[in-house]
């Protein structure tokens, strides 16, 4: 049998214990890999996420209000629309902040002329306060006709709108406003085709004698034209009736209303 010299033997290096280096790194790869790909796949899940909120998509915006910076002696005289679609690109993030009733398109045409025009809405021409990083693709629709004229001024007759029946053998025999004239502003080929200013009803229901009201409103149904002296002083003047052939002015039963012409009324 052989024998083993003794020198040999005590040569022989014994194995060492692993470091606490090797420990780790032998924890972080060898060990507990179930918990360690659930952990890479919850990481892949959040950065997916992530990367796919801020990735730039395309929103319509319908229903945006849009306004016109005119010049000061021109009006718009036509009714264009008051409204558009409006298409951006933002992150998902951005476009969520946005509020429909806060946004406004504002188009600059106070270097237009008057006359008929044509706006066109782009990018470049249209205005809107939009977050960093938000930006306008396209208008629907892109072009807007318009009409343009000069802003003016003019004085009217006032009309009183009479209504209802006075009483039985009774009759208007005149009304009168003060002022007799209001003015009036708007776009020249509205206001200029103006003759007259009308009041609001005025009802004579059940009266048999004269009354007077203050602060009787001017009704003009344009909503172009601004009404410069809004209200009016109104005087209405009722009498017993003379005779059956007296009956300019009188108020019947069946008639629905009268429209009388004022007479300017002075104060004495």
């Amino acid at each position: 049998m052989p024998f083993q010299d003794i020198d040999d033997a005590a040569e022989t290096p014994l194995p060492q214990p692993p470091t606490q280096f090797e420990l780790w790194l032998r924890k972080i790869f060898l060990e507990d890999w179930g918990l360690k790909l659930l952990a890479l796949g919850i990481a892949v899940v959040l950065w997916l996420s992530v990367t796919g909120q801020n990735k730039p998509v395309t929103q319509r915006l319908s229903g945006v209000q849009l306004n016109f910076l005119k010049h000061p002696g021109l009006e718009i005289s036509n009714d264009p629309i008051s409204s558009v679609e409006v298409t951006v690109n933002g992150s998902p993030g951005l476009l969520d902040q946005l509020k429909l009733r806060d946004l406004v398109v504002t188009v600059d045409i106070s270097s237009q002329k008057a006359g008929e025009r044509v706006v066109r809405l782009s990018p470049e021409s249209a205005q809107m306060d939009l977050p960093p990083g938000v930006k306008i693709l396209y208008f629907r629709p892109a072009t807007i006709p318009i009409r343009l004229e000069p802003t003016v001024e003019l004085a009217l007759p006032v009309e009183v709108k009479l209504e209802g029946d006075v009483v039985e053998g009774y009759e208007v025999t005149g009304t009168s406003v003060n002022p007799g004239r209001i003015r009036v502003r708007g776009p020249a080929d509205r206001v200029n085709i103006l003759q007259k200013a009308t009041t609001e009803t005025v009802r004579v229901d059940g009266r048999k004698e004269g009354f007077s009201l203050a602060r009787v409103a001017i009704n003009i149904s344009d909503p172009k034209i601004e009404i410069l002296d809004p209200n009016v002083e109104v005087r209405v003047e009722i009498a017993a009736r003379k005779s059956d052939d007296s009956k300019v002015g009188s108020q019947r039963a069946g008639a629905p209303y009268i429209i009388a012409t004022a007479v300017p009324h002075h104060r004495h």
